[in-house]
């Protein structure tokens, strides 16, 4: 692929993600994969035990996540990164991949009951959040997140590595990260048996084959705007004549990009009230093992298009209503995690560490 032609994808996927981009307009460090590495990674031969040597049907990489969540909404479908045609490459003996198989997040409330009535009980009862009154030259978010860049078989199999986040933003938008790829996951029991019996270089375990880049200053967002002023102005900014699903993304975005002050944070939970298609989920337990109740948004993709039917996840914390968690789930044919997002610090503070 030329290097025009790849600048050009990557526009592409700029475009379709929008302002649900975590990534948006950022300077993205190195990869902790090289584009050759990946391609191993992708297409690696598997060597058959006392037998001859063949090479496995093409896997590829594939951006999910919240791509994959635009893509169910509309019908541009799962941007690809990576070409689909396969390439030579050196067979290599098969390594198995120790990594944990995800658990969709349990509903205490399976029926579909509306969601109105609970999210506007939570919005009168909600207390301030332990970030607000407090001072800092910087926001501070912590997150962390799989399935935004994973390894798709043909056959649907999936394996993603679990991201860290650290981000500071000061008040005139100069902004800091430290990223730094975690443990391997997988959406099912199928998928981390299918990797396990291909052949795996050492590249594809990215936090063993790079050391960590530490904190880098990164470009300020394009956009500069503050959060919305009232709650008219955040209908606006969540774009209340679009489906469900869309609002829960915008949900996501606005408290990975902001600290969400109380009276914000109810103005947003007597919108979702509004907005037919949230279900009530009740009390679950997040990724990180706390507690929360939860909302589900359903997607129907365009016929023809994988997966079939998809479900959004919203996780708030039942004190705050702070944005706990995010998920993306696939209901049919299956159902498994494809993609997920945990809030697990929002703050201000004086330090850059």
């Amino acid at each position: 692929m030329s290097e025009r032609s790849t600048m050009h994808t990557k526009q592409q996927i700029r475009d379709l993600l929008g302002p649900a981009d975590p990534a948006r307009d950022a300077v993205v460090p190195p990869s902790p994969l090289t584009a050759r590495d990946l391609i191993l990674r992708a297409e690696d031969a598997t060597a058959i035990p006392a037998g001859p040597v063949r090479r496995a049907a093409p896997r590829r990489t594939v951006l999910v996540g919240a791509a994959a969540a635009v893509a169910a909404l509309g019908s541009a479908g799962v941007a690809q990164v990576l070409r689909d045609g396969p390439v030579p490459v050196t067979p290599a003996p098969a390594q198995p991949v120790a990594g944990t198989v995800l658990q969709p997040v349990s509903y205490e409330i399976a029926a579909a009951e509306p969601a109105g009535r609970h999210l506007r009980a939570l919005a009168a009862r909600i207390v301030d959040a332990p970030h607000e009154g407090a001072a800092g030259r910087y926001s501070y978010h912590h997150t962390k997140s799989w399935g935004g860049a994973a390894m798709m078989s043909p056959e649907g199999h999936m394996m993603s590595f679990v991201q860290e986040r650290r981000e500071w933003v000061a008040d005139d938008g100069r902004r800091w990260q430290d990223a730094k790829p975690l443990d391997v996951e997988f959406p099912d029991a199928a998928s981390r048996e299918y990797f396990s019996t291909r052949p795996q270089p050492r590249s594809a375990n990215p936090s063993a084959t790079r050391p960590p880049q530490g904190i880098q200053e990164i470009p300020r967002a394009p956009e500069g705007r503050p959060l919305p002023a009232d709650r008219a102005e955040l209908a606006r900014w969540l774009g209340t004549g679009k489906p469900a699903g869309e609002l829960a993304m915008r949900t996501y975005h606005l408290y990975s990009s902001y600290l969400v002050p109380r009276r914000t944070r109810a103005d947003l939970l007597t919108i979702l009230a509004e907005k037919p298609g949230f279900v009530w989920r009740g009390r679950v337990v997040d990724r990180a093992g706390r507690q929360g109740v939860a909302v589900t948004a359903d997607l129907v993709p365009p016929s023809g298009q994988t997966p079939q039917r998809a479900q959004m996840l919203l996780v708030f914390h039942p004190s705050t209503g702070e944005l706990l968690a995010y998920e993306y789930l696939e209901t049919a044919p299956m159902r498994r995690v494809l993609h997920y997002l945990l809030m697990l610090d929002a703050r201000r503070t004086d330090t850059v560490s």
